[in-house]
């Protein structure tokens, strides 16, 4: 049984990313095979500085802890390159949304303001939304806009239905 450690930029009030990838995970993967821990950080630079929050949910854990940083497409090749060096230097998984999570799942930017509102509406429409999204598993994402490689990652520690 894995533990698997959601890494992502969304503010803890509203933790938007998360219900995009709490929804994914529960349409395509069989429960009860792992759980599910979650870290957020405000920014994309405070993605690679959560190894004391990363720290303490494995050290507080019998299951084997598996890493996962989400991280947007930016168009800034420097925290773009940090993100990829972290996940190596600390044998982490990356998951990537290109452009942004709201892209790959809305097919659309939304604005800050409304990232709330569109998750929510998301979650309400899940099931039909993710039967027609077919860019979900990309294995290089960054090749193409609206899409992701978070099935491609998880799939390789987790069983789908």
């Amino acid at each position: 049984m894995y533990q698997l450690i959601f890494v992502m930029e969304t503010t803890t009030s509203a933790k938007t990313d998360w219900m995009y990838i709490k929804k994914t995970i529960d349409f395509y993967y069989k429960p009860r095979s792992f759980s599910l821990e979650k870290v957020f950080s405000r920014t994309k630079p405070e993605l690679i500085k959560q190894d004391k929050k990363i720290n303490k949910i494995i050290s507080n854990s019998v299951r084997k802890s598996i890493v996962f940083i989400c991280a947007d497409y930016d168009r800034d090749e420097e925290i773009n390159n940090l993100i990829i060096k972290y996940c190596n230097d600390n044998n982490y998984n990356l998951i990537w949304m290109n452009l942004d999570i709201e892209d790959v799942y809305l097919g659309k930017q939304v604005s800050d303001k409304n990232k709330l509102k569109e998750a929510i509406n998301f979650q309400r429409k899940s099931e039909s939304i993710l039967k027609e999204l077919n860019n979900l598993d990309c294995k290089n994402p960054l090749i193409k806009r609206h899409s992701s490689n978070i099935l491609f990652v998880l799939d390789k520690y987790i069983e789908r239905i």
